[in-house]
């Protein structure tokens, strides 16, 4: 049912999708994301259907203080193997931090800002969803091997059903997004494509 069902957007912001020299990507030393543009136009598709059937969605975003000192442990050693100074790293502030242009959230949709891998740690999704009255997510963004993956098998313990939208997800290489979706699906995640996906959770 529509009324149970959310669509939650990780992590799609331009400082991992739309900034090849500058970006957070770039920053660290990371390979750029895959096949950007298709990703973000099947966001895009995926979202215009989720509003046409007033599905809630919520957009995660990748944030941490300046100073880092609520980053993960990981990823501060790495932002100062970089000698780049920390709040140029990972704070994505500004223009860096912003979700895509062609998918911003719009007046009603929900953002929540997070500092880990899994959406639900230390933020408040989880209290949204229920206040929602949702039972089933569709899952979009990136990384499918990192934020998304984590995300996904935290929303299955919490008792969600998920479905992964695998054509609006991706990583830094074919490899790392087949075996996250495969490992995604071996655990109880539906792995389908965007419209897919949608259509079978609001059943």
């Amino acid at each position: 049912m529509a009324d149970k069902t959310a669509l939650v957007v990780i992590d799609m912001q331009n400082g991992f999708c739309r900034h090849p020299e500058g970006g957070l990507q770039d920053k660290m030393g990371w390979p750029p994301l895959i096949n950007v543009p298709a990703v973000v136009e099947a966001n895009a598709a995926l979202i215009a259907a989720a509003r046409e059937r007033n599905i809630p969605i919520v957009y995660v975003r990748y944030e941490t203080l300046p100073d880092m000192t609520n980053a993960m442990l990981i990823h501060r050693e790495a932002a100062a193997a970089t000698g780049l100074p920390a709040g140029t790293v990972f704070a994505m502030e500004g223009s860096e931090g912003e979700i895509v242009a062609e998918i911003a959230p719009q007046p009603g949709d929900h953002v929540i800002s997070k500092t880990r891998w899994d959406a639900f740690l230390y933020t408040g999704l989880e209290p949204l969803l229920i206040g929602l009255g949702v039972v089933n997510l569709v899952v979009s963004g990136v990384l499918t091997n990192a934020c998304v993956e984590t995300t996904a098998r935290s929303a299955l313990q919490r008792n969600f059903r998920v479905w992964v939208a695998r054509d609006c997800v991706t990583s830094e290489s074919a490899r790392l997004h087949e075996n996250a979706l495969l490992s995604m699906g071996s655990l109880g995640a539906v792995i389908a494509d965007g419209k897919q996906a949608l259509d079978e959770a609001v059943a």
